[in-house]
């Protein structure tokens, strides 16, 4: 699996093993490695950073058919049919906290990420001002 962030890992199955390996791989972030660190000890601290992870994917599959009604009787060798299939996932980590255990007890601070913050504050405060924009245009 890639280990650099930010990076892209693009994979393509071509049969149901493949994708089920696939999928397996997108799973695999999910267990407790990709939660917690590895403990770091400096002098008489440990410090050992939580994360969250999200994960997710999906699959879908076509078919097809018909003829073209409006082709007449000798062309009907031109019957129309189709396939399909494709699916897709992606997993997410960020920090949550650092957990430093120290001689003085065990501390949890939390890591702060003001982006998601300013992200979170202008999608509601633009949610309000197109209500308010309805509400104002329906007196």
């Amino acid at each position: 699996m890639n280990e650099i962030p930010g990076e892209v890992n693009v994979q393509t199955a071509s049969n149901p093993e493949q994708a089920a390996e696939l999928m397996g791989m997108l799973f695999s972030v999910a267990d407790t490695s990709s939660v917690y660190s590895e403990p770091v000890v400096a002098g008489a601290y440990t410090v050992i950073t939580a994360s969250e992870v999200s994960a997710g994917g999906g699959f879908g599959f076509g078919s097809g058919g018909g003829i073209d009604e409006r082709t007449q009787e000798e062309n009907r060798q031109n019957r129309g049919w189709g396939s399909g299939g494709g699916g897709g996932g992606g997993a997410v980590a960020r920090p949550v906290a650092v957990i430093s255990i120290g001689p003085d007890g065990v501390r949890v601070e939390p890591v702060v990420d003001a982006t998601k913050i300013v992200v979170t504050f202008l999608t509601a405060v633009g949610g309000m001002v197109m209500a308010a924009r309805r509400l104002r245009g329906k007196q």
